[in-house]
Formats: C-alpha cells, structure tokens, sequence
C-alpha cells in the first residue's frame, strides 16, 4: 500500500484536493427544472388509500451551493444561479431557513386538511391553535426567533393573527408591547417595539396561525423529513377531499399542480413556476393546475418551449374541485 501511494502520489494529492475544491460551500444555492411527486399513496382515510389516477406535487430542484453545483449550474440550460441572500430574511442562517420551510409545511398540510373536510361536509373543528413566528425582517429589534410561539400580547391572550394585529393598531409608532412566548417549551416574556412599514404598524415579524383539529373519519398524511416549503398546499387538499368523497374527479388522469391553500381556500402564488412546468413536462402530466398569479408565466413558459400542457389558473380550492367535476 505504502509503495503504491508513493508511486502515485501526485495523481492521489491531485484528486483529493480537487475532491475538497469542488465541494467547497460557496454563498450561492441553484434552482434546476423539478419533477412530480405522487401523493396518492401518502393518503389515506381510516387506514385506506382511494385515489383513481395520479395526482402530483410539483417541485424544483435545488442544490446547496458548491463550487462543484456552481460549474453544472454555469453550464446546463435552464439551471439558475442564485445568491444565499435571495431566501435569507434579514441575513439568518441555513438551519432557521430548514424551520421556517417545516413550519410551512406544517402549516400546509393542516389548512388543506381544513378546507377539503368543510369541503366534503365531514366533521371538523379547530381544537387548538398557535402563532408562529415564521420569519423576521430587517425592521426587526432581534427579541423574537423564527419557531416562536406568541402566547400573549399586552396580557391578552392571542386567538388568531389578527387579534395581534389589532393590539399592535392600538399602539404609537415606538412604543413598547410585552409579549408572552414559548420558546424551545419555555415560557418567556420578550418587549418589541412598534414601528413602521408602507404606512402600517409592524413588529418586524411574519406570522401563521398554526391548527389543531378534531375530525372525522381519520386521517394519515405521510411526506419525507426532506419535504417542506407550502408550495403543495392546493393539491393536498385536492387529494385529500378526493379521497374523503364518492365521486371519482382525479378519474385515472395524471394531475399535477402547485399553489398554497390558505384556510378560507384562497390559493396562493409560489416561487419556481418555470422549473415546475418543465417538470410537469417531462413526467407527461395530462393537465396542471397554477394560482391565478403564476398562470402568465407558466403559459409563457409552455408556449416558448412547446410543451402543449393543458395548464388551468385557480383562484380557490373550489375553482380547482369545480373544473375537475366538469373536465
């Protein structure tokens, strides 16, 4: 072993420093064309799988950056080069990155499990409910951390977001508001202070309501620790309520789409639409459902390559359920 390595010691020094070269972080991350992710299989109702087709989740790929991802990225068509900062808020790390995407993703799957039930006239009801501190931003006085829970403000305890939005109304430019918050399963008192953004009243801090329920009949949703992000809101609840109903509105096709679902079932815009299309494309999808503020891009982006999709824009859940029915 000795003799060999001294025989080739250059060509084993060269390749072990090009290895560490090339794997070096770089502050950038790529964002490639993405694929679909069916979902049938990861739901099911008391214990049972229904779905009559193919319904997908739309994804993009993304690559850590790497000297070794930056090289691919500068030579592959249709991969994009992005700095850290374009998803950093206010400069946090990768690792507060992760929990935001968990926490959205949390958030998703239970906001889909809301709207597809009200939808199919099953039983539910909110049991319990928490607000999160999703992100902060650069008006921001560093006395919350994405994960956060807001249990209390100025002594009041805190149903829904807009309860904090009317106590923080209530307050001057500058003043101080005493928050009550769980953090790492501690109970904590933290004091922000009220400022200004575009003519209104901020604490430097995005906020979801996050939901517990009581329903019927059971449900099992199953994603992948390496999973996150709110993109797959809309087809969740899609899957979801086609399972909890007799009629049959997947119908054996293969449907892909993407879309955040709000509780009301407002479907909402996402990031990637370009990447999401050419994956629908190369996996043969029969049709794709975009939010009302993607639907240029996407059809953009069909047009300039050819595709042919079938690509419908959905302003709610019920657009989405409605145009399966009758197609």
């Amino acid at each position: 072993m000795l003799k060999f390595f001294k025989e080739h010691r250059f060509y084993i020094i060269t390749l072990v420093i090009c290895i560490v070269v090339l794997n070096l972080h770089v502050p950038y991350y790529i964002e490639a064309p993405g694929g679909t992710i069916d979902i049938g299989n990861r739901i099911k109702i008391d214990g049972e799988e229904k779905i009559n087709g193919s319904l997908n989740l739309l994804y993009v790929s993304e690559y850590d950056g790497t000297v070794a991802t930056l090289i691919v990225g500068l030579i592959m068509p249709n991969w994009d080069i992005y700095g850290i900062e374009d998803i950093q808020v206010n400069d946090e790390d990768y690792g507060t990155i992760i929990e935001r995407n968990r926490i959205m993703l949390d958030n998703a799957n239970d906001n889909a499990m809301y709207v597809a039930y009200v939808k199919a006239g099953k039983e539910i009801k909110v049991t319990d409910y928490r607000n999160i501190v999703l992100a902060t931003t650069g008006e921001h006085d560093g006395s919350l951390m994405v994960g956060d829970e807001i249990v209390k403000a100025s002594g009041i305890e805190l149903e829904d977001v807009s309860m904090l939005k009317e106590i923080i109304d209530s307050k001057d430019v500058g003043d101080s508001i005493k928050l009550e918050i769980m953090r790492n399963d501690e109970v904590m008192e933290v004091n922000t202070s009220i400022k200004e953004e575009n003519g209104q009243k901020i604490i430097g801090a995005v906020i979801i309501t996050d939901y517990d329920f009581e329903y019927s009949p059971s449900l099992e949703l199953e994603f992948k620790s390496s999973e996150s992000g709110s993109s797959g809101g809309l087809m969740t609840a899609i899957g979801i309520y086609d399972t909890l109903v007799d009629d049959d509105i997947v119908n054996g096709r293969k449907i892909a789409g993407t879309g955040t679902i709000n509780i009301d079932g407002t479907v909402g815009e996402i990031d990637g639409i370009k990447y999401k299309i050419m994956g629908a494309h190369k996996n043969n999808v029969d049709l794709v459902l975009v939010p009302e503020g993607n639907y240029e891009e996407a059809i953009k982006v069909n047009d300039e390559y050819d595709y042919g999709l079938e690509i419908v824009s959905v302003k709610t859940f019920d657009d989405a359920i409605e145009y399966l029915m009758d197609n």
